[in-house]
């Protein structure tokens, strides 16, 4: 009799455990679900990150098929804070090649700097060389700061307009002009100008030693290229940030 009462007892407290069980054991059952989901979906994003490329070398950036402008070099400086993913979406990307003073990321050029020179003259230094050497076949470099925007049309309009000529032509703004200082912001020459430029000097005395009263000016179009800002419409970008 005692063992009977034991044994309903015991039938009773496990139906009353597994009854009020059940919601517990449904929630533990969607938890575990979710924590799987989760895992695998989290996997699959891991997958995807570690497919994404790092920031491109814009040395090795291909060319684009059917290039309408394959021979053009667009030169650009840059340091630590320069946001080279910035360059690779622009226009410029297939074209883009950068420099800078030591490797660092995205750098496709080392030119360094001797103990003497000052920044602008190593800057200098390195463009000369460059074009004579690595550049020697292309038809036109640009050489632009990396606070600038430029018009493509505008750059693609010289070219056209220059294609083919023997004649050594550059295009600089009026200020670089009158100052000679062409550091920052943009300019453009042709291979023409590339063979016979100067080795010392600021940029316009090694064109006049280099290639004489032969080199062309092109004014440089200043509503075509913006540096430091850029506004239009509705954007207002701070280039120098």
């Amino acid at each position: 009799m005692l063992c009977e009462a034991k044994r309903s007892w015991i039938k009773h407290v496990t139906s009353t455990v597994l009854l009020r069980s059940k919601p517990m054991i449904a929630v533990a059952v969607t938890a575990l679900v979710l924590l799987v989901t989760t895992i695998v979906l989290w996997d699959d994003l891991d997958g995807v990150f570690e497919r994404r490329p790092p920031v491109p070398n814009l040395s090795v950036w291909p060319q684009p098929p059917n290039d309408p402008h394959p021979s053009l070099a667009v030169i650009i400086p840059i340091t630590k804070h320069t946001d080279v993913r910035f360059y690779q979406n622009m226009w410029m990307g297939n074209h883009g090649f950068t420099i800078c003073e030591s490797k660092a990321p995205g750098c496709s050029m080392v030119c360094g700097r001797k103990p003497e020179q000052t920044s602008a003259q190593a800057d200098m230094d390195c463009l000369v060389r460059v074009a004579k050497s690595r550049f020697n076949e292309t038809e036109f470099i640009v050489r632009m700061s990396d606070d600038m925007l430029v018009d493509r049309s505008y750059v693609f309009g010289i070219m056209d307009e220059y294609k083919a000529s023997d004649t050594p032509m550059y295009v600089l703004s009026a200020e670089q002009t009158e100052t000679g200082d062409v550091t920052s912001g943009f300019y453009m020459f042709n291979q023409a100008l590339a063979k016979c430029i100067g080795d010392s000097g600021t940029f316009a005395e090694r064109v006049a030693v280099g290639c004489g009263n032969n080199a062309k000016r092109v004014a440089n179009d200043e509503t075509k290229t913006w540096q430091t800002l850029y506004t239009n419409k509705n954007k207002y970008i701070n280039l120098a940030a």
